[in-house]
């Protein structure tokens, strides 16, 4: 146990020193930030899994508050199944905290603080291709980071200055998760329900 805690530690540290951040914001990406306070968007997710020709689809709402964090709704067609707050969150009716998820929580914290401006953490854990386009721009983040490497190839997301339109997850084992985003005009509840 030891030794795993150690080769983890190294891991960070070394990171620390071969990759220096700077945490700078591009140009589009910046504006986006800056211009995004409280929201509300719906979203709808697909899933793909490569041993199957089924597409999984699920729906659900997302709110973004600045500088809070945000909280994440998502149900099938029939039943919710999972439900988060900035620090909690409820899987089929049992509430828990949302640190005994820690890749999704150490993932949301990283994609809460790029939405505040502040690409650092995000830089640290991710090798980022960023490009600008006329009215867009995508950025398509790989893991740098051993913890994160094993599970996901790359994250890509697509926006314009106004809007976060699309994610889209490619995991290792074939696994494609796209998330498709709606702002919406109506104010969802941030308080999580079990």
């Amino acid at each position: 146990m030891k030794k795993i805690i150690f080769v983890l530690c190294c891991v960070f540290s070394l990171n620390a020193f071969a990759y220096p951040v700077t945490g700078e914001m591009p140009e589009k990406l910046k504006t986006f930030t800056d211009n995004l306070e409280s929201v509300s968007a719906t979203f709808k997710q697909t899933k793909i899994l490569p041993e199957s020709t089924k597409r999984f689809i699920s729906n659900g709402y997302v709110k973004f508050v600045k500088n809070v964090g945000f909280a994440w709704h998502q149900q099938k067609p029939s039943e919710d199944v999972f439900t988060s707050t900035l620090k909690e969150y409820c899987v089929n009716g049992e509430a828990k905290e949302l640190t005994e998820l820690p890749y999704f929580y150490r993932v949301q914290s990283m994609i809460d603080k790029m939405l505040n401006g502040d690409m650092s953490e995000f830089l640290f854990a991710f090798d980022v291709d960023y490009s600008e386009h006329k009215n867009s721009w995508t950025l398509v983040a790989s893991p740098r980071l051993v913890i994160l490497a094993d599970m996901i190839q790359n994250l890509t997301m697509y926006g314009n200055t106004k809007d976060l339109n699309k994610v889209i997850i490619t995991y290792y084992d074939g696994t494609i998760v796209i998330l498709e985003f709606n702002r919406s005009k109506k104010d969802f509840t941030d308080e999580i329900v079990c």
